[in-house]
């Protein structure tokens, strides 16, 4: 009685709900509780960064911190489109796995100190993750300085001198390109939809699939008999047969007798619908040359696949190291290697990188965290990241013209990220702090193309412009662009066999690049999307959804976390390109995957 009375006592008094009170308002003064910046309100203007599309932002500042990005309406290249990862991208310098120091000085003297007793054989090397940039020509020109030097890049079917021209397409043939969902520049791609008839050849029905016009839910592993297949169709009805790769005919004919689980009649209406359905393009995830050779029999070049001209550089700049693919480079020869993961790029599986290094061999990785390469490297440097880092996005692969643009920063960096032009550059005595103002004089000297403004809409002839004007825009958040009327060579086709899979890799931008916190929803908690170590399997697989399980390639073996999807063919293991899983993939035919 007397505790249930004290009870009830104590409640009609002030104390406990006063204790309430204060707990509440203490909970809102906890270090690390955001708290809203007050101040004059501003808006800015600059492109993202976190992907090659480019897309012109416009931030709305509080004071110097910016608390909203939204798309720029008008723009020539992105048409006013943000995508999910550049709407967040503001969240980005304060994710949690974000490296906060590194040992600067001591892997240059590593780095210095192994260059000076590389021996004949041994190779000095930079692996650039996404070519095309004024830091690209900084490494080039680095390397073609310290002796035994290498600029590497991973393997690339389109380059600096080609493009794909959607807008003038009116029949588009995917080999598991996501089309509609994380490939190019998402404005571009919207606004070209509804001209083409999208037909998505994939074994799995990704969401392009679910979008497209018609889905060929091809055999897994057969895909290149497909387009062979297709190929024999096109040959049949008299299409051009110059420029195929060699051995493509006899490669024709064998593949007849492979069953890619697509009906001989859907294979002539395909062809049928390349041939005479308008300017057309063939599309393909894996680069195989049997794919791409498509584009030569349909006639692609000139009218959906044009030449691009260089971004204009300074004349002292050619002076550099030549673009070298790192799957040419002898095994075993790589004494240093700089790998440059600061700007989301294309993903090496480090299976790929390994077997290059020689026994020993120093590897300094330029990261934001060490979720990538920072997990083999011998030192990890931290980076600047979007929207805090000054670079430049070179032309996306849909953009029929040269462009130039920068990604100013619209917060300071934090303290101690290290600018990995600068660290390279030192290497080979080359001054990288003026590199993008040389670039910017070397373009406005040019007098090509025109500078497109994001605050006033408006464009201007780069020729009626000064070198300090068109530096000044630039910084502002301009744009500039060739002249869409002039004429570049068509460019050549890159046919370069790639090692098969036993894992299907399914495009999902943002998987192992940097993704704001606050949509990790839809990475870890809803699975709508495969996280980092998420691989999809049939439901028959006999696994149970949500399962931790073991997967095992040639490559190694690693612990995942398995959804089960209906839409995954049986004997698939679908997993996240740019993922950790990546370093799996390897030329093995073989993939297993076994319950904990």
């Amino acid at each position: 009685m007397l505790a249930g009375g004290s009870a009830m006592g104590a409640l009609l008094t002030p104390a406990p709900w006063r204790l309430i009170k204060d707990a509440s308002l203490l909970s809102e003064t906890w270090p690390g509780v955001p708290r809203p910046k007050t101040g004059t309100v501003a808006t800015r203007f600059t492109n993202c960064s976190l992907c090659t599309a480019g897309c012109a932002v416009r931030a709305r500042c509080i004071g110097k911190q910016p608390v909203q990005l939204a798309g720029v309406a008008g723009h020539p290249l992105s048409h006013g489109a943000l995508c999910a990862y550049g709407i967040a991208g503001h969240h980005l310098p304060y994710h949690p796995d974000r490296l906060k120091s590194g040992a600067a000085e001591e892997a240059m003297a590593a780095v210095s100190g192994t260059i000076a007793k590389c021996v004949a054989g041994e190779r000095v090397a930079v692996l650039d993750l996404r070519p095309g940039r004024t830091h690209s020509w900084t490494y080039r020109r680095a390397m073609n300085a310290v002796r035994n030097g290498l600029y590497l890049t991973p393997e690339r079917q389109w380059r600096s001198d080609s493009a794909v021209d959607l807008g003038a397409a009116k029949v588009v043939l995917s080999f598991g390109t996501p089309l509609l969902d994380s490939w190019g520049t998402p404005g571009n791609v919207i606004a070209a939809r509804e001209n083409f008839r999208l037909i998505q050849a994939e074994a799995v029905e990704s969401r392009t699939a679910s979008m497209a016009d018609l889905w060929l839910p091809v055999r897994p592993g057969s895909e290149n008999a497909l387009a062979l297949r297709i190929a024999n169709r096109l040959l049949d009805s008299g299409a051009n047969s110059k420029d195929l790769p060699a051995g493509f005919r006899e490669r024709v004919q064998m593949a007849e007798s492979v069953d890619t689980g697509i009906a001989d009649e859907q294979i002539r209406a395909v062809a049928g619908h390349l041939s005479s359905g308008g300017p057309a393009l063939v599309l393909a995830a894996s680069g195989s040359p049997d794919i791409l050779a498509l584009n030569l029999l349909i006639g692609a070049k000139g009218r959906t696949i044009v030449g691009r001209r260089e971004t204009p550089v300074p004349e002292q700049w050619k002076n550099a190291a030549p673009e070298t693919e790192l799957s040419t480079v002898p095994d075993g020869s790589l004494r240093v290697l700089l790998i440059d993961e600061s700007a989301p790029g294309e993903y090496v599986p480090w299976s790929s990188i390994e077997r290059k290094l020689a026994p020993a061999a120093v590897v300094v990785a330029f990261a934001w965290s060490r979720d990538g390469y920072g997990r083999h490297a011998s030192c990890v440097l931290p980076t600047a990241v979007y929207p805090e880092s000054l670079d430049d996005v070179p032309a996306a692969v849909d953009s029929v013209t040269a462009a130039f643009r920068l990604s100013t920063p619209l917060m300071e960096a934090r303290a101690g990220v290290v600018n990995p032009a600068e660290f390279v550059g030192k290497l080979g005595g080359v001054d990288a702090a003026g590199a993008l103002r040389e670039r910017a004089d070397a373009i406005a000297k040019s007098g090509r193309g025109s500078v497109f403004t994001y605050a006033d809409g408006k464009s201007a002839p780069v020729k009626q412009m000064k070198s300090d004007d068109f530096w000044k825009a630039l910084n502002e958040g301009a744009c500039w662009m060739d002249d869409r009327d002039a004429k570049a060579p068509l460019p050549a086709l890159h046919f370069r066999e790639r090692a098969a899979s036993p894992v299907a890799i399914a495009e999902e931008r943002g998987a192992a690049a940097l993704v704001s916190p606050l949509m990790s929803k839809v990475y870890e908690e809803s699975r709508l999307r495969l996280g980092k170590r998420g691989v999809a399997l049939h439901p028959s697989s006999g696994l149970a959804d949500g399962a931790r399980a073991m997967l095992e390639t040639d490559c190694g073996r690693m612990e995942v976390n398995v959804t089960l999807d209906s839409s995954v063919p049986p004997n698939v293991v679908q997993a996240a390109a740019g993922s950790e899983l990546s370093d799996l993939c390897g030329p093995s035919a073989w993939a297993k995957v076994v319950r904990i």
